[in-house]
């Protein structure tokens, strides 16, 4: 657990210091216009995944989500669509998307966040917090949780 803990710090490190990148980037093939996610309430719990561990661990495109990958650079967020240049990427206004969770609109889950969260549930849950850290980081990963709404996400050019 020593090597999962100093993962967890040199996270918060990481987070201070990307702080200052302006944009959040989704490779997308689906998307083609209006809200992204699903809206907290009815329409999130109908989603077939409700855990973090499985979103980010074992999710698959046919199957919906409470969450929303984006990913803090352009180069990791084009290997989630079958496109080779930038047209199916979209980005979303890192001020913009903190001002909607300020709102209560949607809600932003960084890696440590979720890490710290999962260790503090039950062990079955706690025991895969390290997985989840790992493959956030290597992605760059941050999760939205609720709907962004129309006219919030650009074209990458």
């Amino acid at each position: 657990m020593e090597a999962t803990e100093q993962l967890a710090r040199s996270i918060d490190d990481a987070s201070v210091a990307s702080e200052g990148l302006t944009y959040l980037f989704r490779g997308d093939d689906d998307y083609r216009g209006g809200p992204v996610g699903r809206a907290f309430g009815i329409e999130a719990d109908a989603a077939a995944i409700q855990s973090f561990a499985d979103h980010v661990l074992r999710k698959e495109s046919r199957l919906s989500s409470r969450f929303t990958s984006f990913s803090e650079e352009v180069s990791i967020a084009r290997k989630f669509t079958k496109a080779t240049d930038n047209r199916l990427l979209h980005k979303a206004n890192r001020k913009t998307l903190e001002a909607l969770q300020s709102s209560g609109i949607i809600k932003l889950w960084h890696p440590e966040q979720i890490y710290h969260a999962m260790l503090s549930s039950p062990r079955k849950i706690a025991k895969q917090a390290g997985d989840v850290l790992a493959a956030m980081v290597k992605n760059c990963e941050i999760l939205i949780e609720g709907q962004i709404p129309s006219g919030v996400m650009e074209r990458v050019h």
